[in-house]
């Protein structure tokens, strides 16, 4: 980043404002990380969440949306359709309905032989899923980090360990996820309104081997994909 400053012999107020402005900007975290996309090389280093943390979103996502999410690299991949819940908790912060999300999105996939997804009653942190085969997927968050960019735009970064328990062995890994959240026009003739906009994703992922394997923790697995949600009229 380049910056450049002309100073004047008479600065007035507006100008000396944002002078000030530039001098106090700090780069966004996240936005630097998606810049060195796909190369990364560890899993960024993020703040782990207290047992009862969870990822706290803009009021703009309130409600239920149809989501659209599609490989950007892939070819003759077909989208995976399901739908989002984002709802009110106790203290009145907006979070992620983790369970009913995920279980959206896994029975709508091809893949992956899901059969039922539980929240640890302790933590939104933890997740269990029942796999087909007697194998069992256990999810914690380690590391989280959002970002409100301005009233448009919202950033997420958060790194799973991920357990598969299968009856022969369990397999660790590492997954991180970084999303950029945009709202935007229902479609290309119409201008955003205030209740009238689509959110538009762009989500980064990186599955990594579980931690100390290896000195240098080069992803075994990138991919890209593209989000859309539509707010539906239904719970």
């Amino acid at each position: 980043m380049i910056s450049i400053l002309i100073i004047f012999t008479y600065t007035d107020p507006a100008l000396a404002k944002t002078i000030l402005e530039i001098n106090n900007f700090q780069p966004s975290k996240l936005y630097e990380r998606k810049l060195i996309w796909p190369d990364w090389r560890f899993p960024s280093a993020l703040k782990r969440p207290g047992i009862k943390d969870d990822l706290i979103y803009p009021d703009w996502f309130e409600g239920g949306w149809d989501v659209t999410s599609e490989i950007e690299s892939a070819q003759n991949q077909e989208s995976i359709i399901h739908s989002a819940k984002f709802v009110r908790n106790t203290s009145g912060n907006l979070i992620a309905d983790r369970e009913y999300n995920t279980k959206s999105y896994a029975l709508s996939t091809k893949t992956g032989g899901f059969l039922s997804v539980k929240n640890d009653p302790k933590s939104p942190n933890r997740q269990f899923a029942k796999l087909t085969e007697d194998r069992y997927l256990e999810t914690k968050i380690i590391g989280r980090l959002q970002e409100k960019i301005d009233n448009n735009i919202f950033m997420t970064d958060e790194l799973i360990l991920q357990i598969l328990h299968t009856p022969e062995l369990s397999r660790v890994s590492q997954v991180e996820t970084l999303t950029e959240f945009k709202k935007c026009r229902p479609n290309q003739n119409n201008e955003i309104h205030l209740n009238d906009f689509n959110i538009c994703g762009e989500q980064f992922q990186a599955i990594y081997n579980q931690p100390g394997q290896n000195f240098i923790s080069l992803p075994i697995k990138t991919e890209k994909f593209k989000l859309i949600l539509r707010k539906n009229n239904y719970d």
